[in-house]
């Protein structure tokens, strides 16, 4: 009977950040861009048990608005593709290089201007000695809360497994982060998580206290 596929190891789905970290890095430090790692990379980070890494195709680095022109002005001085973020932002991309990042503002009309909680999450980690390769990394508890308000089933199913999997997180940090940051419906979508995750923290629905 024939195979029903035809495939080697050479089509498995592969990414190596450490060129993206490199290039990022340098990028931001040469022009002396505050930032802070964040996304899957920042996550691994967190997370102990490298069965608990999910594949990423990127490494994300949240910039602030103020730093975009600058940004896009050396990325494209550094002969890599520069392709604008629906989000807010710009992915930078050189597939011979292995560079695949994406510069974050998250300043979009259309899908929500969260550059207040990015600039809070960069000031956090610029203060901290967390450092993934020497670049600050964005606290679990800001991390949660960039995944709430993506209000993706992704980025919630994200929030939840770092609640889940992140011993020292500080709930009642990350909650006052969303509350300040994202509004009640923000909140609202915190408690689903933390009860998905089983937290011991976590508040019942449709109670005073939720």
């Amino acid at each position: 009977m024939a195979p029903r596929r035809r495939k080697t190891t050479d089509d498995l789905a592969t990414f190596d950040p450490k060129p993206s970290l490199r290039f990022g890095s340098k990028v931001l430090g040469d022009l002396q861009a505050e930032h802070a790692l964040i996304g899957k990379v920042a996550m691994w980070y967190w997370l102990e048990n490298p069965a608990d890494h999910e594949y990423t195709k990127d490494v994300d680095f949240a910039v602030t608005r103020a730093s975009m022109p600058a940004i896009i002005e050396k990325l494209r001085a550094s002969h890599v593709q520069v392709r604008p973020l629906a989000i807010g932002g710009v992915n930078a991309l050189s597939e011979t290089a292995g560079i695949r990042a994406d510069f974050i503002d998250r300043s979009s009309e259309e899908w929500g201007d969260l550059q207040p909680l990015y600039k809070d999450a960069i000031a956090q980690a610029v203060q901290s000695e967390d450092r993934f390769s020497g670049i600050p990394v964005a606290s679990p508890e800001h991390l949660v809360a960039m995944k709430i308000g993506a209000a993706t089933d992704k980025d919630e199913r994200d929030a939840t497994r770092l609640i889940a999997k992140v011993n020292d997180l500080d709930v009642d940090r990350t909650r006052e982060l969303v509350k300040r940051f994202l509004g009640p419906s923000g909140i609202g979508r915190l408690e689903e998580c933390l009860r998905r995750a089983g937290h011991p923290k976590a508040r019942r629905a449709y109670t005073e206290s939720s």
